[in-house]
């Protein structure tokens, strides 16, 4: 009750406490930085392992197994999630929150260093990756296409894509779920074993042989077209 009966008795120094509160908070208010889309670390890491040639089986049994076996005594390490496809592993590891994700990326990546060399031939250095709020699509697009969706990808890409890089600001463009063009090769299992070879050397020389060497350019009309081999 002193409290309140010695603000009625002084309403004028009342007021300036008042007045004083308002002003510090209006002060703080517009020193207090805001952000749309503010930066934030989202403790999740992901490493990508490349094995060209190799099925899901042999990247899982080869690669996964190795590199979790040797991700799971990672410090402060919540969860550890795998995938394993034809010619590539990917791992993602999430973190509790709080952490200094910066000191974990080293750590992960010290002992990746450590069992790579006990990785199969042939494997590429694996990729390591820091997930932030920064990689949260801002916008997105969608298209669909009534005639060719086979082409439906390189004209997102061509005509789409690339100008919106272009625009000062933006950070990366990607596009996703549109069809893209393959080839695809037919193995006959009979004479495969009859030529004493498996899927993964198959794999390997098509590899091999896939080139992609610059040759140049030429114009048509007053487009440019880059050409490769």
């Amino acid at each position: 009750m002193k409290l309140y009966e010695s603000s009625v008795k002084n309403p004028v120094g009342t007021s300036l406490i008042f007045i004083g509160i308002v002003l510090i908070g209006i002060l703080f208010y517009r020193q207090l930085p805001i952000d749309l889309y503010p930066e934030m670390d989202l403790n999740i890491i992901s490493v990508m392992t490349t094995y060209s040639g190799a099925g899901a089986d042999d990247v899982e049994a080869n690669v996964t197994r190795p590199l979790e076996d040797a991700l799971n005594s990672t410090e402060n390490l919540k969860e550890l999630t795998s995938q394993s496809r034809d010619g590539m592993s990917l791992i993602i590891l999430q973190f509790d929150y709080g952490v200094p994700i910066d000191n974990i990326m080293n750590d992960v990546r010290d002992k990746i260093e450590m069992i790579y060399s006990f990785l199969p031939e042939g494997t590429e250095k694996p990729i390591i990756m820091k997930f932030s709020s920064d990689m949260i699509p801002v916008m997105t697009l969608s298209a669909t296409a009534k005639e060719s969706s086979d082409a439906l990808y390189k004209i997102l890409d061509d005509q789409v894509a690339n100008p919106l890089n272009r625009i000062p600001g933006v950070g990366t463009v990607s596009v996703t779920g549109a069809p893209q063009r393959e080839i695809q090769v037919n193995i006959i299992p009979e004479k495969l074993e009859g030529y004493n070879l498996s899927l993964e050397q198959v794999a390997q020389v098509i590899a091999a042989e896939n080139t992609n060497i610059p040759a140049g350019n030429f114009d048509i009309g007053s487009q440019t077209y880059m050409l490769r081999l």
